[in-house]
């Protein structure tokens, strides 16, 4: 895959080179034929020239060059760079009262790189790579293993048809956010791309929206393959200065039940399970609420108010299926800036979640926090500023520790901070 993106971009690039050389190469040529038959005077020949070339490339610029491929024009790229120092203090206390104490120092990089193209009318195809494993809720590569080289990964490839102004299908690889909305990360890690397809139906006129879909879990060789299908209907109002945005959610898991906790990819080991052999012990048929309400503090579009805009927002969980630690929820604020694209623009968010241990599947939620467990509660602190165009400085901290602690086994204390450089091109 990594040739393959490596050919593509310079052929894309030579391609381009090639063209307008060829372009320059005419001009100069005609233009100098007219100058030697007095058509046009060196000083007119030479404003010509530098005329042809602005307009090639702001032609290039707008996508609308006549002389390059119609697929080259319509294929957009984009990516980041993201550079992390990271510290984690754990402290276990196990039942016997003992306190054992770790600590962790990392250096971190990520990269992703992605591209869309707009092969014919309603139609997008999205692709992307970025660093990491096959660990479905990290893209972070620590910097180790004397400069070792680092995995490059298919992050997402999904195409999307648009069949009219209310309705896109989206099939592949997806990014989440994309398909399913969810104000925070209490159930979904930012970097799970979950896999199948989605239906979004917006309807503006009612302020009315709907997000479904089924996404696959694993592939087994004979019966059922463990999916989840979700339904998120929701509205969208907007009064005066304020918007709010909510919905209802509910998760259907198929075969999750009895599934043996081996064929999970990075699950935390948190969920109620059964023994001999470790398998999942309840069904995931979860339903929950999420909200999201954004205040705009700023009256006069040429002034900055020291906080610009506000949001509340929280996400609510529950699963049926067990009696007892069931349950999830989170809320928070955002405030600052409501974007830190440009210079001197921030933006800092204050949060507070609790996860029991059978509310949801524990393969899925925030990876940072606990590191990913269920049965944890705890607090985050996040603040961005920009020190540049696309490019910001910011500061994470988590404050985590074991939700409820059975009889016989350990509590986890966590405090963990990142410290970040995102540079955006």
């Amino acid at each position: 895959m990594k040739k393959i993106i490596a050919v593509f971009t310079m052929f894309m690039l030579l391609g381009n080179a090639f063209v307008m050389n060829a372009l320059a190469g005419e001009t100069d040529l005609l233009i100098k034929k007219l100058v030697e038959k007095d058509v046009l005077t060196p000083f007119e020949a030479q404003i010509l020239k530098d005329e042809t070339l602005q307009d090639v490339a702001k032609q290039n610029a707008n996508r609308k060059n006549g002389a390059l491929p119609s697929w080259v024009q319509k294929i957009k790229m984009k990516g980041d760079i993201r550079v992390r120092y990271q510290n984690e203090e754990k402290d276990t206390t196990a039942s016997s009262g003992s306190v054992t104490n770790s600590k962790r120092e990392r250096a971190r990089v990520r990269f992703r790189l992605g591209l869309e193209a707009k092969p014919v009318s309603g139609w997008k195809v999205n692709a992307g790579l970025a660093t990491g494993s096959d660990d479905p809720r990290s893209t972070n590569q620590t910097m180790q293993d004397n400069f070792s080289t680092k995995g490059i990964q298919l992050d997402y490839a999904y195409a999307t048809n648009s069949i009219n102004n209310y309705v896109d299908i989206l099939a592949g690889k997806i990014v989440r956010k994309k398909a399913l909305w969810a104000p925070s990360d209490l159930l979904w890690d930012g970097d799970v791309n979950p896999e199948g397809a989605a239906v979004k139906l917006d309807i503006p006129e009612i302020n009315a929206w709907l997000n479904t879909g089924y996404f696959i879990l694993d592939e087994r060789s004979s019966g059922a393959d463990p999916s989840i299908f979700f339904a998120q209907p929701g509205v969208t109002l907007e009064m005066g200065n304020m918007k709010l945005k909510t919905s209802f959610n509910y998760y259907a898991t198929n075969s999750i039940k009895g599934l043996p906790y081996s064929n999970i990819v990075d699950g935390a080991g948190t969920n109620s399970t059964s023994t001999t052999p470790s398998s999942f012990k309840y069904d995931y048929d979860c339903r929950g609420l999420s909200a999201e309400l954004g205040i705009n503090l700023q009256e006069d579009a040429e002034v900055d108010e020291i906080i610009n805009y506000v949001t509340l927002f929280g996400d609510y969980i529950t699963n049926p299926d067990p009696s007892e630690q069931n349950t999830g929820y989170l809320f928070g604020v955002k405030f600052g800036d409501k974007k830190t694209k440009k210079p001197g623009q921030w933006q800092a968010k204050v949060l507070y979640r609790e996860l029991e241990k059978d509310a949801w599947l524990d393969f899925l939620p925030d990876s940072d926090f606990l590191g990913g467990d269920t049965n944890a509660k705890g607090y985050e602190l996040i603040f961005n500023y920009a020190i540049a165009k696309n490019i910001t400085l910011g500061l994470d901290y988590y404050r985590t520790e074991t939700l409820k602690v059975p009889t016989g086994s350990s509590k986890e204390e966590q405090d963990l901070v990142q410290v970040d450089c995102v540079v955006k091109f």
